[in-house]
């Protein structure tokens, strides 16, 4: 009985010394196939910011790692996984090294010794087996990035959530969860996920093969929808999707098109005709009030056509000046353009049926320009009109031999005759405004004998309120004698009149003198 006991314990011992002959053998094998030695130790050499040599383990630790195998900080941020603190011990590092024990419970420690303008890290363990060190770091480099990586999809502020290939929800992040609450039917102390994705349009296969789409949420206790882009990338048979917040973008776009519907009805309403056209020059915008001026028709107009193919039609329509060479005109199309583009486009078009249009350009963003078409016709003829009735009453003034002059409130000259200016030496082709009442007085007070007559002129003149006309006379240096007449005309102006008088004959004069004799013979 004792002797099988005996027995069965130097079995166990062998089976014990077999096996751990058999993981030696191992881990020997392992590190054979290995091109770097498995005792080589894990040594880096810096200066300044760049790595300028590595042991073979040092570099395959670079390798596994992903990181930049030039940089000192690619190094420092890698070791600090493991090596907690030590940026900062780098910082205050003085002529000293430093020794640090890793935190991963791998046992490494990490000996950082200043070399000249360099330093240089050295790290070791209880192991003997740099290999084995090596996995632990790389392991521990990514559970720490693992680890980030999970904290930053979970607290992301964009919904993520994964559906396997039946479309049922397996995993979301804290968003997601978030507004899977709010818009339950019913509130929740903790959050409730239902297997089937929160946007309802993903449930259908078809729909939810689309890389990006935009949908809408509608809260529990809120009436408005909340609008998202949500983007579906794939994996095998699983689809990860992606839902960013659009409200904005689409508060924005439905801003801008109530503009356009209040620019359109604006545009509508307006008299003027109004063209506009993108950089392409083809037309994209015009009015209603284009079709009435320019009698083209709204299919035409729809169909987007340039400029040229416009004014060829216009000019087909008789709707265009109607130049003598209609190639060179034609030629001006561009000059035309070009000049709407920098807005100092501006020309009245007189139309074969006596109608006149102002053409004026207007540039918009992006090389686009607006032609504004503004019928001017009754405009043109009620200048013309005017033109003529002061054409008229000129002529009809400069028939007139008395000299006339007519002066505003503050003593500008409005109008004078030809008899006027013959007798004074005003020259109206200078223009009236270089004349005014005190130049023209200057001029009577020089050509006659010194009398109170202008005072009283220019102060009738200048006055303000109820006026009765008024008259007096003047000898002129030449002998011969001028009556004034000044009488009050509409708007506060004066009409002020010059006539020569004839001399009375000395008979007749005598006889209209009072004779005091008579009249005392009489009493």
């Amino acid at each position: 009985m004792s002797l099988g006991l005996v027995e069965l314990v130097f079995v166990v011992v062998g089976t014990i010394i077999a096996t751990s002959f058999v993981w030696v053998l191992f881990w020997r094998a392992s590190d054979a196939e290995n091109p770097e030695f498995a005792d080589d130790p894990i040594v880096f050499l810096t200066s300044g910011d760049d790595i300028i040599d590595t042991t073979a383990q040092a570099a395959l630790l670079l390798k596994r790692s992903g990181v930049n195998q030039d940089s000192r900080e690619s190094l420092i941020h890698l070791l600090d996984t493991s090596f907690t603190g030590l940026p900062d011990m780098i910082r205050t590092l003085q002529n000293e090294p430093i020794r640090i024990f890793a935190t991963d419970g791998t046992g490494a420690c990490l000996r950082v010794t200043p070399q000249g303008h360099g330093l240089r890290f050295e790290i070791s363990s209880p192991s003997d087996c740099s290999t084995t060190l090596i996995n632990a770091l790389c392991v521990a480099t990514e559970n720490a990035e693992l680890a980030v990586l999970r904290d930053a999809v979970k607290s992301a502020p964009t919904m993520m959530w994964r559906c396997n290939a039946k479309g049922e929800l397996v995993w979301a992040n804290d968003a997601y969860v978030a507004m899977a609450d709010a818009c339950a039917q019913e509130a929740y102390e903790t959050p409730r996920l239902s297997t089937s994705p929160l946007f309802k349009e993903l449930s259908d296969p078809a729909t939810a093969q689309q890389s990006a789409m935009r949908l809408a949420l509608t809260k529990r206790d809120e009436t408005a929808a909340h609008w998202f882009d949500v983007s579906t990338t794939t994996s095998g048979n699983a689809a990860f999707h992606y839902a960013t917040d659009a409200d904005a973008i689409v508060r924005a776009e439905l801003a801008q098109r109530k503009f356009m519907q209040t620019l359109s009805q604006t545009f509508a309403q307006l008299s003027i005709g109004l063209a506009i056209f993108d950089r392409k020059k083809q037309l994209s915008t015009f009015n209603p009030a284009l079709l009435d001026m320019t009698q083209l028709n709204f299919e035409f107009l729809s169909s987007r056509p340039t400029l040229d193919t416009i004014l060829d039609r216009l000019r087909d329509s008789r709707m265009l000046p109607e130049p003598k060479n209609y190639a060179s005109w034609r030629d001006q199309f561009s000059a035309m353009e070009q000049a709407a583009k920098d807005g100092t486009y501006s020309e009245n078009w007189n139309l074969p049926d006596g109608q006149t249009f102002r053409v004026t350009g207007r540039p918009h963003p992006d090389g686009a320009f607006a032609l504004l078409f503004e019928d001017i016709s009754a405009e043109i003829s009620l200048t013309r009109r005017f033109r003529s009735e002061i054409e008229t009453s000129q002529a009809v003034l400069d028939h007139i031999p008395d000299a006339v002059a007519v002066f505003s409130n503050s003593g500008n000259l409005v109008l004078a005759n030809a008899a006027y200016c013959a007798l004074w030496g005003t020259d109206l082709h200078l223009g009236l405004m270089q004349y005014d009442l005190r130049i023209e007085l200057r001029k009577w007070q020089d050509r006659c004998t010194p009398s109170r007559i202008w005072t009283n002129l220019r102060e009738f003149t200048t006055q303000i309120g109820l006026r009765q006309p008024w008259s007096d006379a003047a000898i002129m240096d030449d002998g011969r004698h001028i009556t004034c007449q000044a009488d009050p005309i509409a708007g506060g102006m004066t009409l002020i009149r010059f006539r020569f008088d004839k001399p009375k004959s000395p008979t007749i004069q005598r006889l209209t003198q009072r004779d005091e004799a008579l009249m005392s013979y009489k009493a």
